[in-house]
């Protein structure tokens, strides 16, 4: 035991342990003992070096690299560092586990991998939530071309846009969620619904002429119904105006004007297709292409389904405008044939696209786009709605409102009837005279006298009557009729063979309305007059048949101008007839031809004794725009003051001066046969259509309420009603003469031009 010698490490030093020398000889229980000793000061050793290489690690402490590699894809080990032990001890026992090292890619949950994406084109990115705000109220705000911008400001004088335009842009022209989707386009008349169809299609085509392979041949882009051929040429029009606008902004310098944005060309052109135009001329223009078409619904399905070349394949818009009047007039079959021709067309181009049996086309043609479908009306009557349900889908629902832009479609019958009311202009003063039936005609001199005596030079007045019959009698008889008896009757045999032979005139005029101009319009014209009176009336004529611009102008009219037509200067309208059909949307649409976009305007309406209930009747059927202070009511003026402020004269005098007036009507009526036949047949047209009035109005106006005599001077007749109605006895030498003006059985009548409801 004396000879046993330890060698213990301090613990402040990382020197190695010495190993100690093991004992030979001796006893055997000595060296157990020294044997037992060495392994206590060698565990002891271990735990001390362990405790150190936590504090400081040593440069040693990590395993190799490529040991670690070795041994990567098996279980994880604890690293204890270097452990100092002499080259004979054992491995030291297991310490507590510190560090750990794995694998990136072993042992990981397992992913599904993402779908792949179609090909295709990408969505749109939405507009930022958080992007300053525009400005609605001008044409910049609403993102349209800046040479649109300056064409209709310059052009058109049209500086902001109204109110169903702004709708109709914010929604048509943007890029949004509804870009995409068919329009109902609800609105007043006279607010600018045909600017507001308009201008998205001429926006969305004119980025096509910035390419070189683009042109006419491509076909129809565009097409624009119209229920009549006025307003189908009123459409016309004004598209031709659009379409002549520069195609580079203009800067002043020559040199700045070639350089300034990419080359457009001159591709967009206009048509126009109606009854009465020759077909070949029509399809000589289709095979030619035609990209914006304008049309009557009759002629258009005549081309659909008669002229090959007629290539609508890739129309992107169709806008049927004044669809209830559309509907009216009995054209829901004709639409439907429309649609379907339209979709059989495309179909049958994708397919031979598809197949590659088409010929030379345009390259890069987006086939993937639909056709938009614009349905514009003022009312949602529930054969509108049924149009709707036909040829829209998914649409949109854009009023002139503040809220411009409603996202959902009336669908139920309550939804109609609240649409129903409707909404004249709220700068219109609406009037009405309670007129005794003899005193018709006279009080309707009286009140045109005391318009024009009120308006300025230029100014236009519209007169609408129940028939065509009425409009001709009236016009002939202000025209003819002269208060100077002996001026009229120094008219010679050569002046009436000179008239004839220069076919009935444009315009009249008449000695009891000075410097005025008297028109007439109605569907039995023919299409080259009815035309030729629409432009001079409004001022667009520049033929010897227009007015001077110093002299007003009065259109006697049936219904056929009520709708769609923008007549500028009408200052006034005046109802001589109450509507027959239609009820308060037809008298809404015709007290819509005056006060239009923004500005003031009369209607008057002449209102016979019976009917007086009718004035409160259409008040409850419309709508005011505004129901408070400043809401609009039909004001009775009284026939009296009618005449005193037509007729002037102090005290009575204006009585004289309407009796002198209405001799004067039935002298002329009495001085030639045919004048008396012309006020006949006005006299029974109007009795026919007088009776035509729906069941829900008979109350108000029935037959029976009418005193016939009373009513048969007002068309300036001195014969009994009974004898007005017998037809005139006939001599035998006339009805030989008759007889033998009558075709033979091979020949053929010619078709009478100018039925609105045969527009083909």
């Amino acid at each position: 035991m004396d000879g046993l010698v330890l060698n213990l490490a301090g613990p402040s030093t990382g020197a190695p342990v010495r190993k100690i020398a093991t004992k030979k000889g001796g006893r055997w229980t000595d060296r157990v003992k020294a044997k037992n000793l060495q392994k206590r000061s060698e565990k002891r050793t271990g735990k001390a070096s362990a405790s150190q290489s936590q504090a400081t690690p040593a440069s040693g402490a990590a395993t190799s690299i490529s040991k670690t590699a070795k041994l990567a894809s098996k279980k994880p080990r604890t690293s204890t560092g270097d452990a100092p032990a002499s080259t004979n001890s054992k491995p030291a026992t297991q310490t507590p586990r510190t560090q750990i090292i794995s694998s990136l890619f072993s042992y990981n949950p397992k992913i599904e991998p993402a779908p792949q994406s179609e090909s295709g084109p990408s969505k749109p990115i939405g507009k930022p939530s958080n992007a300053p705000l525009t400005d609605s109220s001008t044409f910049e705000g609403l993102g349209l071309d800046p040479l649109i911008i300056a064409h209709i400001q310059t052009k058109l004088g049209i500086s902001k846009p109204t109110s169903v335009q702004r709708a109709s842009l914010s929604a048509l022209t943007h890029q949004s969620a509804v870009t995409d989707r068919d329009a109902f386009i609800q609105s007043q008349t006279g607010s600018g619904k045909t600017l507001a169809f308009l201008l998205p299609i001429i926006q969305d085509l004119m980025p096509l002429s910035s390419l070189s392979y683009i042109d006419r041949s491509i076909g129809t882009l565009a097409i624009i119904i119209a229920p009549t051929r006025e307003l189908a040429k009123q459409i016309s029009d004004v598209l031709e105006q659009l379409l002549t606008m520069r195609l580079r902004p203009r800067t002043g310098d020559a040199e700045a004007d070639q350089d300034a944005g990419p080359r457009l060309t001159r591709w967009l052109v206009s048509g126009l297709l109606t009854g009465g135009a020759t077909r070949a001329h029509e399809k000589a223009r289709l095979r030619k292409g035609v990209p914006i078409l304008v049309s009557t619904p009759g002629r258009l399905l005549d081309h659909l389904q008669n002229t090959e070349s007629f290539n609508v394949s890739k129309c992107r818009w169709l806008v049927l405008d004044e669809a209830d009047r559309l509907m009216e007039l009995g054209f829901e079959e004709t639409l439907v044939g429309i649609l379907k021709a339209l979709d059989s067309r495309r179909r049958m181009t994708e397919m031979a696209v598809k197949e590659g049996i088409l010929g030379r086309e345009v390259g890069g043609w987006d086939w993937e786009r639909r056709r938009r479908t614009i349905l514009c009306s003022a009312t949602i009557r529930e054969d509108v709605q049924k149009l709707a349900g036909m040829a829209l889908q998914q649409p949109i629902v854009i009023k002139a409102t503040s809220n411009d832009l409603n996202t959902s479609t009336p669908a139920t019958k309550e939804e109609a009837a609240a649409v129903e009311k409707f909404t004249p202009p709220s700068q219109l003063s609406q009037k009405y005279v309670v007129v005794p039936l003899k005193q018709r005609l006279v009080a309707l001199v009286s009140l045109l006298r005391m318009l024009i005596a009120k308006a300025r030079a230029g100014s236009r007045i519209i007169v609408f009557m129940s028939c065509t019959d009425s409009v001709d009698f009236h016009w002939r008889l202000l025209g003819e009729a002269s208060m100077d008896n002996a001026e009229a009757d120094q008219e010679t045999a050569e002046d009436k063979d000179k008239q004839e032979d220069e076919g009935e005139p444009i315009a009249v005029k008449s000695s009891l309305l000075p410097n005025t101009s008297i028109y007439r319009l109605h569907g039995s014209l023919p299409l080259p007059i009815r035309l030729a009176s629409l432009n001079a009336f409004s001022g667009k004529n520049k033929g010897k048949a227009q007015a001077p611009s110093t002299d007003s102008g009065i259109l006697f009219c049936t219904s056929v101008a009520s709708r769609g037509l923008d007549l500028p200067l009408v200052r006034a309208v005046v109802q001589y007839d109450l509507p027959t059909e239609g009820g308060a949307t037809e008298y809404v649409h015709r007290v819509g031809r005056t006060a239009r976009a923004g500005k003031g305007g009369e209607a008057w309406a002449i209102v016979g004794p019976s009917e007086t209930e009718w004035v409160g009747w259409v008040e409850k059927h419309m709508e005011q725009a505004d129901k408070g202070e400043g809401s609009k009511q039909l004001v009775q003026v009284g026939v009296e003051d009618v005449l005193k402020n037509g007729f002037g004269g102090k005290g009575r005098e204006h009585e004289d001066r309407a009796t002198e007036v209405q001799l004067v009507f039935e002298r002329w009526i009495l001085k030639q046969d045919k004048n008396a036949s012309l006020a006949r047949k006005a006299f029974q047209s109007h009795m026919r259509a007088y009776a035509t009035h729906p069941a829900d109005e008979k109350h108000m106006f029935h037959v029976r309420n009418l005193h016939l005599g009373h009513l048969a001077k007002a068309f300036a007749l001195r014969d009994a009603p009974g004898a007005v109605s017998k037809p005139k006895a006939k001599s035998k030498s006339n009805s030989k003469a008759k007889s033998k003006s009558k075709p033979e059985s091979g020949a053929k009548y010619k078709r009478k031009r100018g039925d609105d409801s045969q527009d083909v």
